[in-house]
């Protein structure tokens, strides 16, 4: 079973290795950056573009309860017994929360054909999320104590609520903006979608009652042979993937035998759509809306391997069963008795956000701004809100700069920066202060194409 330990320590390990909510809120007002035109189709940027192949933008975010970061991933994938560090342990919350956006093109073009902006997009996202209460870490720390002789406690489980879940999918998008007035501009983007993986894991519940064991089962003589010693397990639990080429793989019983990674293709497919609009009530001031990522991946029944756990049941324990259920390893699937389920196709949304901005221009040239923006992420595992205010030095010429404060739901207080410099441009965002650690980190660039025509 440790094949399929490694579909939870993968799912963890991409959530933790990369630096969830990556909006790239500090460009959001420069229409310099092609960046702004992929926030908000309706923003006209003040020229084509030809992005740099796969540099063109990677944008990384992470935002988590688990502040020790580091720590986690080497608790999950090198089994060094990080729990036992009283000072990691103690800064866990009942319920730890990770959320991780990954954006990546590979390839991006737009270009002014009259009054009309076009622009086409290639590119890769990854969206994941992962619930791992403080119980599922109480049981393996006690467990983990238990099998180095730190304590005599057998340990016992009561664990409810471990979610996690990753999508990753390549989208395929052509974008139309379009100045209506002096007043109005919109613009929308179509997509293709090739879903290329999907997993779901989820327990409900998990409870293991081992207090009748004798105090020390690894001592043959500590079991009296004259009673029987009697246990209680239940386990709801699910596991759903979708992976062409590989996903769960099953014993002749249904039981789970490993998680196989025997190809790579695409496993679903879907459409979506970003759509925007511009209103400039007065000179130098602009409002706008924007919605990323409304659609759906419909993802393929041949492509989907699905397993349930659904038990309630007392259990005989003996000398020659005991290890299999005081394992530390709270990662094996085997703990939770999933069984075989007659795979079949479902959909999936995609992580809708919603933007809403104000603008204003300030200097002889309108070179510099401030704003404010409201955004709303609907993700994997809960709806992320952040109110930013932003200030930025942004004329059409080499060197732009911009600054930004962030309120972040769940997180508090991010500081974000932005630089651009010829044809390149980095930003970050980092929570400086908050229950919450947050990161991230975006890279670009872009060969101009051409002048926008007319006035801002």
């Amino acid at each position: 079973m440790k094949t399929t330990k490694r579909l939870w320590i993968a799912v963890i390990c991409v959530i933790l290795s990369v630096s969830g909510f990556a909006q790239s809120r500090t460009g959001y007002f420069n229409d310099n950056l092609h960046l702004s035109n992929r926030l908000n189709p309706a923003v006209l940027p003040t020229a084509g573009y030809l992005s740099m192949p796969v540099l063109g933008m990677i944008d990384l975010g992470l935002s988590t309860d688990f502040k020790n970061i580091s720590a986690l991933v080497d608790a999950v994938s090198t089994d060094e017994g990080i729990l036992e560090n009283d000072d990691f342990y103690n800064s866990l919350k009942n319920d730890n929360q990770i959320d991780l956006d990954l954006k990546m093109d590979i390839l991006s073009f737009g270009w002014w054909k009259g009054k009309n902006f076009w622009s086409v997009n290639v590119g890769l996202k990854l969206n994941a999320g992962a619930s791992l209460p403080k119980s599922l870490l109480d049981f393996a720390r006690e467990s983990a104590l238990y099998d180095e002789g730190s304590t005599n406690t057998i340990p016992n489980a009561n664990i409810e609520n471990v979610t996690m879940k990753m999508k990753g999918y390549t989208d395929i998008g052509i974008g139309y903006s379009r100045r209506i007035n002096d007043k109005f501009t919109v613009g929308g983007r179509a997509k293709v979608l090739l879903g290329w993986a999907n997993v779901d894991l989820g327990v409900d519940n998990f409870e293991l009652d081992l207090s009748d064991l004798p105090s020390n089962p690894d001592n043959p003589s500590s079991w009296d042979p004259n009673r029987t010693y009697r246990g209680h397990t239940a386990a709801q639990a699910h596991v759903r993937t979708s992976y062409k080429g590989g996903g769960l793989e099953f014993n002749p019983d249904g039981s789970v035998k490993e998680f196989a990674l025997d190809g790579f293709g695409v496993a679903g497919y879907g459409v979506g759509f970003d759509l925007g609009i511009t209103y400039m009530p007065i000179n130098r001031l602009t409002l706008s809306a924007a919605v990323q990522d409304l659609g759906f991946i419909k993802w393929q029944k041949g492509s989907t391997s699905m397993a349930t756990a659904d038990h309630n049941e007392d259990i005989v324990v003996n000398i020659d069963n005991y290890e299999d259920y005081l394992s530390d390893d709270v990662f094996d699937l085997d703990k939770y008795e999933l069984k075989e389920e007659e795979s079949k196709g479902y959909s999936t949304g995609l992580g809708t956000t919603l933007m809403v901005g104000g603008e204003y221009r300030l200097g002889l040239k309108e070179q510099f701004s401030v704003g404010a923006l409201y955004t709303t992420r609907f993700a994997e595992l809960r709806n992320v809100s952040t109110f930013s205010a932003v200030a930025g030095y942004v004329p059409a010429s080499v060197f732009n700069a911009s600054l930004s404060y962030t309120y972040m739901q769940y997180t508090g207080s991010v500081i974000g920066g932005l630089i651009k410099l010829g044809s390149a441009f980095i930003g970050a965002d980092y929570a400086f202060a908050g229950p919450q650690a947050s990161y991230n980190f975006y890279i670009g660039m872009s060969f101009k194409i051409g002048e926008r025509s007319g006035d801002r």
